[in-house]
């Protein structure tokens, strides 16, 4: 199930390192990329709370940071608990997980009705000069859909709240959050809530993961406005991709 994005911001459209961006299969550059390694914990307990949008925007004087957003859910691992990624050398530690509704990122400027993100900061260990280059952070993106119950999923989704106190959901499996395949698009963008920090590596996994429809209904009644920045320029950036063509 899909639904058509939301048009092209207006604001911001001269920064052109921007996310999120509309994917172009047929006009993406396939490359041997280097594989994603999740080193996630069998289960785990994750703490959530409600990120409000104004706690992203107290020192910006941006005008494109007073849109009416409407914050997301983030679940964060316990402390001292590795949950690591690895891409060709570089090694990331997990910060949190959070979902957007609608998703972010389109496909074909088709949008999925949520994208999950999965943010990830560079370890220092066997960083790479292209890492180094860069922002500290990367983030794993994955649609989401209705349809078969996901157990870990369903019980985030589910405890949602906009609540001052922070809230724990136990027994957690990472690995339940993603897709068996990690084929994927990969660019070079920012992050998507204020202040928009460039130089975030994204990869955006082409596989989505299911989720019942009861717990992705009860996300977007907790933000009934949707919680999704606006589709920006993908000006002279390229998409790369190791995904499969069958055509």
């Amino acid at each position: 199930m899909s639904q058509t994005a939301p048009a092209l911001s207006a604001v911001g459209s001269t920064h052109l390192s921007q996310s999120p961006v509309d994917i172009r299969p047929q006009d993406t550059d396939s490359s041997a990329l280097p594989p994603l390694r999740f080193h996630h914990p069998t289960r785990l307990a994750l703490r959530l709370h409600f990120d409000g949008p104004g706690r992203h925007r107290p020192d910006s004087s941006r005008s494109d940071c007073t849109r009416d957003d409407e914050g997301t859910v983030k679940a964060e691992p316990p402390p001292g608990q590795e949950c690591l990624l690895s891409v060709g050398a570089d090694t990331y530690r997990l910060i949190d997980v959070h979902w957007h509704t609608p998703s972010e990122h389109t496909v074909g400027q088709v949008a999925f009705p949520m994208e999950q993100h999965m943010k990830y900061m560079l370890t220092g260990k066997g960083v790479s000069a292209a890492a180094a280059e860069e922002s500290a952070y990367a983030v794993i993106g994955v649609f989401v859909h209705p349809g078969q119950a996901n157990g870990s999923l369903d019980r985030l989704l589910a405890s949602a709240r906009r609540s001052e106190e922070s809230w724990e959901v136990p027994e957690v499996e990472l690995d339940a959050l993603l897709p068996s395949c990690t084929e994927s698009y990969r660019y070079l963008g920012s992050t998507t809530v204020c202040p928009y920090t460039p130089g975030v590596r994204w990869t955006l996994l082409t596989h989505p993961v299911q989720t019942s429809a009861a717990a992705l209904g009860h996300y977007r009644k907790v933000f009934p406005k949707g919680n999704a920045r606006a589709v920006q320029p993908l000006g002279d950036r390229r998409i790369t991709s190791d995904r499969h063509r069958w055509w």
